[in-house]
């Protein structure tokens, strides 16, 4: 089974290091991937090698960016004690705010730097210029971007595909 979750271990790996996560954090994640039911941190623990202390961190931060939900339910004979056991995100719908939230922040963050580059910008000559017509090209287009995803939040993701596939030709 880990040879077969390989591929998709690395691609989170991957992910992790682009938003500047740990390794950990796409491990754990990958590691959720084709598991049938919900996995315990014991057992996140040992198919890591990571420790409880760290695996329920990072699940902690996983579940709260919506990424995995927990379950917790029953464990043991008379059913008195009660494990938290993850597993991966897979409704779209549930997803959809984490997309559209990163994707915000990011547009967020590239307009308030185009705003201070712009500001602290000496505004003679012809290189000043020149980067004021750089900035106000990418302003618009970090513009019509957040239109995008101010429209994308008004429909479920059924709906914007039934809206788009209407508009193919």
């Amino acid at each position: 089974m880990l040879a077969l979750k390989k591929p998709l271990i690395d691609a989170c790996i991957k992910s992790a290091q682009k938003n500047g996560w740990g390794d950990a954090m796409g491990i754990l994640r990958g590691t959720l991937f084709l598991e049938s039911e919900p996995v315990s941190l014991d057992t996140l623990a040992e198919r890591t090698g990571y420790s409880k202390t760290t695996v329920r961190s990072n699940m902690n931060y996983l579940e709260n960016l919506g990424m995995v939900r927990r379950v917790v339910g029953p464990v043991g004979k008379q059913h008195r004690y009660k494990q938290h056991r993850y597993a991966l995100e897979t409704d779209a719908e549930a997803m959809r705010p984490v997309v559209l939230s990163a994707v915000r922040d990011e547009l967020h963050s590239i307009s308030q730097a185009l705003n201070l580059v712009e500001k602290n910008l000496d505004a003679n000559g012809a290189e000043a210029e020149k980067i004021c017509e750089i900035i106000a090209k990418t302003r618009q287009f970090y513009e019509k971007m957040a239109r995008i995803m101010e429209l994308m939040s008004l429909y479920t993701l059924s709906e914007l595909i039934e809206i788009l596939e209407s508009k193919k030709k």
